[in-house]
């Protein structure tokens, strides 16, 4: 090689290095501003603890500060919303439920944007199961009574739940689906007013996570026959998964999981996995949750695609089997 080749050579090296590092220097770091974690509810429940466990353990491990914007309204669409028109650079985060992931979806008209195309998977952090409770002057103490009770005088009961289109509503349709039982529905504004109609013996079942039904089986007025998961609560480890009680395939329950904007990128992804599998595995924060029958989870970001691709499977058989058309 001559003198001027070599030179040419140098030269073009030298431009490569230049470009890379300019390329690099135009790279951002993440994060590089305050982080909004948006929660589709009121503040004080469940989404609103978690979505804190949550924003504390970020803003300790990533080094910038967390908010948390309370969006509620229209079954959490609103908030849905706020997070796909966002920028898709990690700063606005969704601490979204099953309900804006899957099932409005399918129970609500025009919920203005594609959950499985406008929000990505980052992280699935927790659930809460639901429960089948019923009044404790109910002649019935296991799952396997009050099943045959429902099957001896069909649509004889009534169960009640949140609303039309709701997780409990379309967990108890998908036990009646299975079970080939009638009950009517009754609903209700909240699991708390169903709860009171269940302890009070007007309504004979209703289905909830553990925090709605506690008050009422400490107080002896309401009995819980079997958890709908694939696991005992630590909270209740005496009452059966609906599996070991003669129904398998159950596992219904109010799950959280964090997602972005379409366009974030997999590297901000995988960072934010990794931190929130670490704010979930602490003991102090599984403990708090624990005791209201909130189970967390520390998974790659793959299992949670593979788990919201099988809810909506789930739940679009179960609306389908019920004729309940978007509202």
């Amino acid at each position: 090689m001559n003198l001027r080749a070599k030179a040419y050579v140098i030269a073009a090296f030298a431009g490569l290095a230049l470009s890379a590092h300019h390329g690099a220097a135009q790279t951002p770091a993440y994060p590089s501003q305050r982080i909004t974690v948006v929660v589709p509810a009121v503040a004080g429940g469940a989404s609103d603890i978690i979505g804190r466990i949550m924003s504390q353990h970020l803003q300790k491990s990533l080094g910038q500060s967390i908010i948390i914007e309370n969006r509620g309204g229209a079954s959490g669409s609103a908030g849905a919303i706020a997070v796909v028109r966002a920028a898709p650079d990690g700063h606005t985060l969704f601490l979204a439920t099953s309900s804006q992931v899957v099932i409005n979806q399918f129970v609500l008209k025009n919920i203005g944007y594609d959950p499985l195309n406008d929000l990505v998977p980052i992280a699935f952090v927790a659930a809460a199961p639901e429960l089948v409770a019923i009044p404790s002057t109910f002649p019935a103490t296991t799952w396997k009574d009050f099943l045959a009770a429902l099957k001896a005088k069909p649509g004889a009961y009534n169960y009640g739940t949140p609303g039309a289109g709701t997780p409990p509503h379309l967990a108890i349709e998908r036990i009646m689906q299975v079970t080939g039982t009638k009950m009517a529905h009754v609903p209700f504004r909240g699991s708390a007013a169903a709860m009171i109609d269940v302890a009070a013996g007007n309504i004979q079942m209703s289905m909830a996570t553990l925090a709605s039904i506690e008050p009422f089986r400490q107080a002896g007025t309401a009995r819980i026959l079997a958890v709908a998961s694939n696991k005992r609560l630590k909270a209740i480890p005496d009452v059966p998964t609906l599996e070991e009680a003669g129904l398998p395939d159950m596992e219904m329950s109010v799950w959280w999981g964090v997602m972005g904007p379409k366009g974030i990128s997999r590297d901000i992804v995988q960072l934010l996995n990794a931190r929130l599998r670490e704010a979930f595995t602490d003991p102090e924060n599984t403990a708090t949750l624990d005791k209201l029958g909130i189970t967390t989870f520390a998974e790659p970001t793959e299992m949670f695609e593979k788990f919201i691709q099988k809810e909506v499977k789930m739940y679009e058989g179960v609306v389908k089997g019920m004729g309940l058309e978007p509202q």
